[in-house]
């Protein structure tokens, strides 16, 4: 819980019964590398811990994938979309790395919530976070160059592409490879 309560201090000071809490209710579990946390047209009841390790968002469109965010732990993760809407998820969430993860069903969270003002408190920031990052990315693919998306993702992430492959930050950039590897030629001549 020393990861859950170091992430959790980026928003609130959570109390030791606020820990507890979580400590009584995730349950751990393991995810090798290229294994997946979930998979599309299955329905998402929890909200994911992930304590450590590198994660990929995708979706698979035409036979091809299409990759939408890189989580890296300590985070919280879940299909809010499937939660609300009781529908089938539509996205895949692969671990790039051996990662550690708790789950907890989204209901007890939800519970929670109505009793702590903290626990509130932390998911409304981090909710904000999300929406705020959702925004930048969105505004980013009308307005900036290729060459700046993929700088600013080096400016915001120096380390990603020791540990990401090419192929996956070239789907998130919304680039084929080739154009990627063009890019980081022309940057890295620079």
């Amino acid at each position: 819980m020393e990861t859950l309560q170091m992430f959790a201090s980026k928003f609130v000071d959570l109390s030791d019964e606020e820990l507890f809490f979580f400590e009584k209710h995730l349950q751990p579990m393991s995810i090798k590398k290229m294994n997946h946390l979930f998979v599309s047209d299955t329905y998402i009841n929890d909200l994911f811990f992930l304590e450590s390790g590198i994660f990929r968002v995708y979706l698979v469109k035409d036979g091809m994938e299409y990759t939408t965010k890189f989580l890296f732990g300590p985070t919280f993760y879940t299909d809010l979309f499937s939660i609300r809407k009781h529908s089938p998820s539509i996205l895949n969430v692969q671990a790039l790395s051996d990662c550690k993860c708790y789950k907890v069903n989204f209901a007890i969270i939800e519970a929670a919530k109505d009793e702590s003002q903290n626990l509130r408190r932390l998911f409304l920031k981090f909710y904000e976070e999300i929406y705020i990052e959702g925004v930048k990315r969105q505004v980013s693919f009308i307005i900036d160059s290729q060459d700046k998306r993929y700088t600013d993702l080096l400016k915001d992430n120096p380390k990603i592409v020791e540990c990401i492959p090419l192929q996956y930050i070239a789907s998130y950039l919304g680039l084929k490879p080739e154009t990627l590897s063009r890019i980081r030629k022309r940057i890295n001549d620079i």
